[in-house]
């Protein structure tokens, strides 16, 4: 993946390093996604704007899985 591309899944997540692409490469590879957006709700320090992404995402991921 290029430096400045980001895996569908987790393109609201405005990475600052190539370390933090490829994290989201291997998060996006994981067969565990729902799993990880959940820990990060679970995250007390994360900010509200982050979080609200993070659940829209989860919904998007799982609403796409019983389609």
């Amino acid at each position: 993946m290029s430096r400045h591309e980001l895996p569908q899944d987790l393109n609201f997540i405005e990475p600052a390093s190539q370390c933090d692409y490829d994290l989201l490469d291997e998060v996006a590879a994981s067969e565990d996604l729902d799993s990880i957006l959940v820990m990060l709700l679970l995250d007390d320090t994360l900010s509200d704007s982050l979080r609200r992404k993070v659940n829209n995402q989860l919904k998007a991921t799982r609403s796409a899985t019983l389609n």
